[in-house]
């Protein structure tokens, strides 16, 4: 857990060069944004490496009336259900935007705003439902993201050895344990799937590469590096 030095300093962006990664996770009452809510959220933040910076973490569960729970699909109300969660929904005294500030001013003691990249699997759904109730979160993060699932779909495709390989999750579905699985399986990727620095051959690669762009066309002259 970070202490309270630590909290000091971090609000002065100590963490910025580690280039923090916001992992989170939401438990919702369904799929559809339009309709359905937050009630549960989770996040742990990691330096660059995946080292995470505080393994308490910041979570909380949301309430909702018995009657907004009754009202789930039923792939919901038995997992919700049987998780507990449910209960502890009905039974929880933290509103929303309660979470929404407690949540913000969590990630604020770690990373400067327009640092932290939001991080998880599928993470742009938790994004989605975030925009919609949590906007001073997203607002206050980098617009881009790291979605583990998509370097999982690719490796699927170009590797799928790799991917038979990678150990088993839990399935839990807690939103704690759902992001620790995310880390643990970025952790993979990253010692198996994808290399190191010092695995890489520059020579090789800039041979193959110079004096082109990423669509292998020739470069003009007066061409400069484009920020992304």
């Amino acid at each position: 857990m970070s202490t309270a030095s630590d909290i000091i300093k971090s609000a002065t962006g100590v963490y910025d060069h580690m280039k923090p990664i916001i992992w989170v996770d939401c438990e919702m009452t369904g799929l559809d944004h339009e309709k359905d809510h937050i009630i549960e959220i989770c996040c742990l933040i990691t330096d660059k490496n995946l080292k995470v910076l505080d393994k308490a973490g910041y979570e909380s569960v949301i309430h909702y009336p018995k009657s907004e729970m009754d009202s789930m699909n039923k792939w919901c109300i038995d997992h919700h259900g049987s998780s507990g969660l449910t209960k502890k929904v009905i039974e929880s005294e933290k509103t929303k935007d309660l979470v929404e500030n407690q949540l913000l001013n969590y990630i604020k003691k770690f990373v400067s705003p327009n640092v932290g990249i939001l991080a998880g699997n599928s993470i742009h759904m938790d994004r989605l439902f975030m925009l919609k109730e949590m906007p001073k979160v997203i607002n206050y993060l980098m617009y881009r993201i790291i979605d583990v699932s998509s370097i999982m779909e690719f490796c699927k495709r170009h590797n799928p050895k790799v991917e038979a390989l990678m150990p088993p999750k839990i399935g839990a579905h807690t939103a704690k344990q759902d992001i620790i699985e995310s880390i643990n399986q970025l952790k993979y990727y990253r010692d198996v799937y994808l290399k190191d620095s010092d695995e890489i051959d520059e020579e090789v690669i800039r041979e193959k590469w110079a004096g082109k762009d990423i669509n292998g066309n020739p470069l003009e002259r007066n061409t400069r590096k484009r920020k992304i």
